[in-house]
């Protein structure tokens, strides 16, 4: 069965990030062994703009361009004036990045840390803060490195054959407007849910003049919130998922051969609805009643205010989201998962 990957299959993003992300956390062994105060983030943040910004258009380049040369460049591209309208010359390109994911990791670094009052950071926190932050920033700056130069002018322009070895799409990485809107929604989300949970617990009550009072988060009670937050995102998540897969596996109706092997890493996960959500709930209830603690006491905020915590829990489930669709998917791609929801489809049909 063929599926649509939303990504760019075409070059090997991984070495790249994996590259950028090991210079980065070196200078925090090199540098930063005794901790770090803000102005010295910030700083940090900017060189670590430039050092990303150099390694992945160093490997993003060198291998568009053998492929440019072979003819294997990538059939399906959205093209984009202003990405054209950047140079096509790397040293250039790469100063002009490098300014603008510098600047950019700056601002919001610095608001990040402004925000949840990190004024210096010790060793340990310090290094998982730029792993997180290093890892995103990379994989992003590639993104924008490979777009850049699959777009026409360049890519057409290096005389190789016709073919393309690739018909996969190419993801476009400029920020667009269903992308605000997504962040709004899981920001708005976000706030329901600290709300409802805690109506049910205590935390949130009606005072005089029916005025609402929020408690702030601390990390004592925090447990409880991923607890439930875990289950709400579990259902969520694996009705989305799961009910998506179902439906292009229905319209595509693929023929799974029988000996087709399976990847025991995801085969073993149940093919049922309901009992593959409960396993998805319980896993992320107790990964996140574990992993959100010791978050907080990790870079020492003893306690959060509703707008903290609202920011908090949003870059959370954003980081938990990507990974646990990313194996919900892998799931249903099993024969056995395949087989399942075709026998059920054809037995809907039938019912008709």
């Amino acid at each position: 069965m063929k599926t649509r990957k939303n990504g760019l299959p075409y070059v090997d993003n991984a070495r790249a990030v994996l590259v950028t992300v090991a210079i980065n956390l070196a200078i925090v062994f090199l540098f930063n062994r005794q901790g770090i105060d803000y102005y010295g983030a910030l700083l940090d943040s900017f060189f670590c703009a430039i050092v990303t910004t150099v390694v992945d258009l160093w490997v993003v380049y060198a291998r568009l361009k053998r492929m440019r040369t072979a003819g294997e460049m990538p059939a399906q591209v959205p093209e984009s004036a202003f990405m054209q309208r950047l140079p096509q010359n790397p040293f250039a390109l790469g100063v002009l990045y490098a300014a603008g994911f510098g600047a950019l990791t700056v601002c919001i670094n610095g608001a990040i840390l402004q925000f949840f009052g990190l004024r210096e950071m010790a060793f340990v926190p310090w290094l998982v803060y730029k792993l997180i932050y290093a890892t995103a920033l990379s994989v992003k700056v590639a993104e924008w490195c490979v777009f850049r130069y699959v777009q026409p002018d360049w890519a057409n322009a290096g005389g190789g054959s016709e073919k393309t070895s690739s018909s996969k799409p190419v993801k476009n990485p400029l920020p667009r407007i269903g992308v605000f809107k997504e962040i709004y929604g899981s920001v708005t989300g976000n706030i329901a849910m600290n709300v409802i949970i805690g109506s049910a617990l205590g935390g949130v009550w009606v005072g005089e003049g029916a005025s609402v009072v929020i408690a702030p988060t601390t990390v004592e009670g925090i447990p409880i919130t991923g607890l439930v937050f875990g289950l709400l995102v579990g259902i969520l998540v694996t009705r989305g998922v799961a009910g998506e897969m179902d439906a292009a596996i229905a319209a595509s109706n693929p023929e799974v051969p029988e000996e087709m092997a399976a990847a025991p890493r995801f085969a073993w996960m149940p093919v049922r609805r309901p009992a593959l959500t409960a396993l998805i709930c319980g896993c992320v209830m107790i990964f996140s009643s574990v992993a959100l603690p010791a978050v907080m006491r990790l870079f020492g905020l003893s306690v959060m205010n509703f707008y903290q915590f609202t920011v908090f829990i949003t870059v959370y489930a954003t980081l938990v989201g990507k990974p646990l669709s990313w194996v919900l998917i892998r799931r249903c791609m099993q024969p056995d998962y395949v087989r399942y929801v075709l026998k059920k489809s054809k037995k809907e049909v039938r019912g008709r």
